[in-house]
């Protein structure tokens, strides 16, 4: 996470969480793109089927680029999240998070 140094202060400081959007949309199916700069991840809930053709499609419902650096970043936090779910000391699902002051 980013730090910010407030004036007179020396040690860092984590900025404050402000919720701009709180909708949540679900996705089961990811459709990753990546180039030496970037990586553009593309969400869906999952496959549907158009009703006049037949075919079987994946709706895109939201899409988030990033620089190759942030997606790394993301990756790592996603594995900590997932290793702290899968510890014998706590049922699946069950996360620590720290509180943000």
């Amino acid at each position: 996470m980013s730090t910010i140094k407030t004036p007179g202060n020396n040690l860092p400081q984590q900025p404050k969480l402000r919720f701009e959007q709180t909708t949540a949309l679900y996705a089961s199916q990811f459709v990753i793109t990546a180039t030496g700069e970037e990586v553009i991840v593309n969400f869906s809930s999952g496959n549907q089927s158009d009703a006049s053709s037949g075919e079987s499609y994946l709706p895109i419902h939201t899409r988030i680029a990033l620089t190759a650096t942030g997606a790394r970043r993301l990756a790592n936090l996603i594995n900590q999240a997932l290793s702290a779910t899968n510890t014998p000391q706590q049922p699946f699902g069950a996360t620590k998070w720290q509180k943000i002051q």
